[in-house]
């Protein structure tokens, strides 16, 4: 409590030394000394000549029956050694007035001046004042007004100290510095109507700036400077009056920076431009009995609160902070209201216990806006109770050492919550929301923001409907999806998420509903969620994500439960895929597919094989996609299949694969079981699950992949194999050695293909195109005997092809394509018997290299290369069968055999779903052996023209020692129907002239098991 007596003018001093001075100046006539003071008419005095110092005394200066005037002149100042510089009495009114600025010393007070019975009080000083042990200015009034208007002011104890014990009001302006070594800086006392200050700098040794309000108007204290209390306040003000209205820059106090009491009846308020600090205690004190409080402020700091205000008066409290307010031990803002509204915007706030404290036990509205950071290291960043009509919170980040918010509301309206930060509670709830009274509950997460908390993220208990609505994170602070994220009590709430939530959601009472929408995450993987109590009221409605195992590394296998379900609406995704199998999901209620997806991960091998499954515990509708993704599995053949999706119910719904689900060779079908197991769902890589009673084993169904494999293969050794009629392209009995020297040659021949095949279940269907281009040319021509003929060239080629295999049981198919080149030599060896029959041989070699591709319906592009070598060597004999000179033709039979080795081989390949691949059939020999006849003629236009063309036709039997083929993960699948092929050939060949040779034809091959291979072929040859 303040004594206020401490600090009054020391009035009771002056009735015992007032009178002996007055003696011993009336005997002293009107005559001026140094730095002194004579009397004019009426109580008028004029103070002049300059300071001397040990020589000026107190001026002790009395108006008697007149009020008292005093004027300096400019060359005026006092020092004095003894006592104060000028002591001022009057009766009706006193006036100093220093417009010079003089200095004004006193050994103890600088100005004592007293106005007593009537009259006004001013003091006017635009020099230093001082009083070296006691009070810079000190006045006393009982007339009317009192008015101080100073500049720089300093006294050992007192700076400036006032009392206005009169009718009127009390002003005191300060445009300097201000400073009271032991005590104040100014001491203002009013009993009058208002009080009135205005400073700039003051320093106190207890109290910057004390102003004391008995009076019936208005207390206002501004302060432009940088006020200091040393060891108390730095800003003190009482009121009795109207208003308390303080206006402060930098403010500083030992204890407490701003301490306002206003117990009048108008409102208090307080503006702090600057930094407002309370060492030991609170930056800013408030206490309001009258109609309002307002406190507007920046940066604010104290050792206990930055910030306490009460307001127990009948108006509304506000608090707006745009700085940094810290209560180091305490709290940071700390509001109690027992008015109408309570209003509190912030920006950062920390408090050792509390970052933000609101407690409204008025009749209106709490409302809490904070747009920094609050922090409240021990407890609560933000705790706020409501006993008056609705409760709103409105955050961005808050951390505290228990719950980030804590809300309570007891009061007649609305309890809402709104966060756009992180809100953390380091050992408790990120937020906590108790609402006891009639108004709804809405707590609002938006997007960017993230509640957190290590019980819970978020706990509400409510009387009345709770709705909360998430668009960024609610979750455990130990970001464990099994853990608490959410959790309601006695009230039903709506969960509306289009955000994350992490943890499992904990709800009371009935008529629950969790809606996570489309773009939401709500990941509860290994947790136990409970929808709350009557189950047929309680509802999931999912748009979005649910993940229900994610992975988690302390839970290699996942077991996430929906308790208390009345309905489970899927329409998003409910995930178990977390790149592991075993975790299992249990929902306690119905299921409605309402065009969802399930996503699940397996092993696929056999029955034994570990997959992720759904256990519903009610009855099932609707349709559901379900994605399975397999991990490391090889594929193998099932019995009973693998159990993905478990039904304790009425199984009316229906899970579709909405995927290729691929291992090794198989394509897995999702199926209903059997009998009694009809209300399950398996994955099976045959047509259907084994049904015992049948005893029939069911069809494995082949991946379309195996023949796009096989056909790539079977193209790349295939492509470029060539026999002696497709290169060399010439009439061999027309051009007869006739001793023309031919150096080389060079030919081209184009083939196109189309080639249908099977597999070896039947169940793949394949065809492919091919297109080859071959250039190549002699590079040498010789004669042993002039009979024979040796030719020896080299060649080179590009093909590509491009297959389309088909699964007649599972419809899906698979693009294969292979594009390369070869490079390599031939040499070829006629006799050419002068009778026009004989021997010839034929040889090749060449090396291959190809890119391949497949693409899988649904599945990844599958990317791979291949290389090898290919040679063959071929014979015949051509035989004369007879001559018609008249039709100029000669005709003739050749039989012929070819052996042609295949050693392109496919690069081992690892498919994106894990899938081995290599290829079969390496090392392939191929035989051949046919008959060709033919016809050598020419019409009689062109006798004697070198033109010469041979028709013919020929048959061949062409025999594969191996299959092509492709072994996925250990089971092979090969192209069937090649191993004996029969052969139909029909074409030309010509000799347009000496140089040119065109020749083409048209091949037929007809396997077993639906092989054929249809090919067009046309080539040209130019002799040089």
């Amino acid at each position: 409590m303040l004594n206020t007596n401490r600090h009054k003018p020391r009035n009771y001093v002056l009735r015992f030394k007032r009178p002996l001075l007055t003696v011993i100046l009336s005997s002293l006539t009107a005559t001026a000394y140094a730095g002194s003071c004579t009397s004019g008419a009426g109580g008028t005095y004029f103070c002049s000549d300059s300071a001397v110092a040990g020589t000026d005394i107190t001026q002790v200066l009395d108006g008697g029956a007149s009020p008292l005037d005093v004027t300096t002149l400019p060359d005026f100042s006092i020092v004095t050694s003894t006592g104060d510089a000028l002591t001022l009495n009057g009766t009706g009114g006193v006036n100093f007035t220093d417009n010079n600025s003089a200095i004004i010393t006193g050994a103890e007070d600088g100005i004592d001046a007293r106005n007593n019975t009537s009259g006004d009080l001013s003091i006017t000083t635009t020099g230093a004042v001082t009083g070296s042990s006691s009070v810079g200015i000190s006045a006393m009034n009982t007339g009317s007004n009192l008015t101080i208007n100073a500049s720089d002011v300093s006294g050992g104890s007192l700076g400036i100290v006032a009392s206005n014990d009169g009718g009127g009001a009390m002003s005191i302006t300060t445009t300097g510095a201000v400073t009271g070594t032991r005590n104040e800086g100014v001491a203002a006392y009013n009993s009058g109507t208002d009080l009135t200050m205005t400073t700039a700098d003051v320093a106190g040794g207890q109290v910057g700036v004390l102003a004391y309000n008995l009076g019936s108007g208005e207390l206002s204290v501004t302060t432009t400077g940088t006020v200091t209390g040393t060891d108390q306040y730095g800003i003190t003000a009482f009121n009795m009056g109207t208003g308390l209205t303080v206006a402060a820059a930098d403010v500083a106090g030992g204890e407490t920076g701003i301490n306002a009491r206003n117990r009048g009846s108008g409102a208090l308020s307080i503006t702090a431009s600057g930094a407002v600090t309370g060492s030991s205690k609170i930056g800013i004190s408030a206490y309001n009995n009258g109609n309002g409080l307002t406190i507007n402020a920046s940066d604010i700091s104290g050792g206990t609160h930055g910030i306490v205000a009460s307001n127990d008066g009948g108006g509304a409290m506000s608090i707006t902070t745009t700085g940094a307010v810290t209560g180091t031990r305490n709290e940071g803002v700390a509001a109690y209201n027992s008015g109408t509204d309570l209003t509190m915007t912030t920006a950062d706030v920390a408090g050792g216990q509390v970052g933000v404290l609101a407690y409204n036990l008025g009749s209106g509205e709490l409302s809490v806006t904070t747009t920094g950071t609050v922090t409240g290291t021990d407890q609560y960043g933000i705790t706020a109770f409501n006993m008056g009509t609705g409760l709103t919170v409105a955050a961005a980040d808050v951390a505290g050492g228990e719950t980030g918010i804590n809300a309570r509301n007891s009061g007649s309206g609305a309890l809402s919550i709104t966060t756009t930060g992180t809100v953390t509670g380091a050992n408790n709830y990120g937020i906590e929301a108790v609402n006891q009274g009639t108004g709804p509950v809405a707590l609002t997460v938006d997007a960017g923001s993230t509640v957190q908390g290590t019980v819970a993220g978020i706990s509400v208990e409510a009387a009345s409907p709770i709705d909360i609505t998430n668009a960024g994170t609610i979750r455990n602070l130990s970001n464990l999806s099994s853990d608490i994220a959410i959790k309601t009590r006695s009230a039903s709430g709506t969960l509306t998420n289009s955000g994350l939530v992490q943890g499992t959601v904990q709800l009371s009472d009935s008529g629950n509903t969790v809606i996570n929408n489309a773009g939401g995450t709500w990941d509860t993987s290994g947790g136990a969620n409970d929808l709350g109590a009557l189950v047929a009221d309680n509802s999931v409605l999912n748009n979005g994500l649910i993940i229900a195992a994610n992975g988690s590394a302390t839970d290699p296998r996942q077991t996430t439960t929906f308790d208390h379900v009345g309905t489970f609406t899927n329409a998003g995704v409910l995930s178990l895929a977390n790149g592991r199998v075993g975790d299992v999901t249990v929902i306690n209620g119905d299921y409605v597919g309402n065009g969802g997806s399930l996503w699940l991960n397996t092993a696929l091998s056999d029955d034994s094989s570990v997959a992720d499954k759904l256990v519903i515990n009610g009855n099932t509708s609707g349709s559901t996609s379900v994605r399975v993704d397999n991990l490391g599995g090889t594929g193998a053949q099932t019995l009973n299949g693998i159990e993905l999706i478990q039904v304790n119910g009425l199984s009316d719904g229906e899970f579709i694969k909405s995927d290729r689900i691929v291992a090794g060779a198989y394509d897995y079908s999702l199926v209903r079981g059997l009998n009694s197991n009809d209300s399950n769902w398996y994955l099976s890589s045959g047509l259907s699950p084994f049904d015992p009673t049948d005893g029939s084993a069911t069809l494995q169904v082949q991946r379309p992949e195996v023949g796009a494999y096989s056909a790539n293969l079977a193209a790349a050794n295939n492509m470029f194999v060539t026999r002696l009629h497709d290169h060399l392209g010439e009439t061999q009995y027309i051009d007869a050695l006739t001793g023309e020297q031919k150096t080389t040659s060079l030919w081209l021949r184009n083939e196109g293909g189309h080639n249908r095949s099977r597999d070896s279940s039947g169940q793949l269907k394949t065809q492919a195109n091919r297109y080859v281009v071959q250039l190549g040319g002699d590079i040498a021509q010789w004669s042993h005997n002039n009979l024979d003929r040796f030719h020896l060239g080299l060649m080179a080629g590009y093909g590509k092809s491009n297959s389309t295999t088909v699964s007649s049981l599972s419809g899906y198919n698979a693009k294969g394509e292979t594009y390369g080149y070869s490079t390599g030599v031939y040499g070829t060896w006629y006799a050419n018997d002068s009778d026009k029959s004989g021997l010839y041989v034929d040889s090749w070699a060449q090396y291959s290299w190809f890119n391949n591709s497949v693409d899988g319906e649904y599945l990844a592009r599958e990317e791979y290369k291949s290389k090898g070598i290919t040679a063959s060597i071929e014979s015949g004999y051509t035989f004369k069968m007879g001559e018609n000179t008249a039709k100029n033709a000669t005709y003739f039979i050749q039989p012929k055999a070819q052996v042609t080795w295949m050693g392109v081989k496919a690069d081992d390949h690892k498919e994106a779903n894990g899938t081995h691949v290599t290829g079969e059939g390496n090392d392939n020999i191929q035989t051949r052996l046919g008959i060709k006849a033919f016809m050598n003629g020419y019409s009689d236009i062109d006798a004697g023209k070198d033109r010469v063309f041979q028709p013919f036709v020929e048959a061949n039997w062409v025999h594969n020692t191996e299959n092509f083929g492709t072994n996925m993960n250990g089971a092979t699948v090969k192209q069937e129907g090649a191993a004996n092929i029969a052969e139909m050939k029909v074409g030309v060949e010509g000799q347009l002239n000496q140089q040119v040779n065109m020749w083409g034809n048209v091949g037929q091959q007809i396997g077993n098991k639906g092989y054929s291979d249809t090919a067009v072929m046309l080539g040209v040859k130019y002799n040089f």
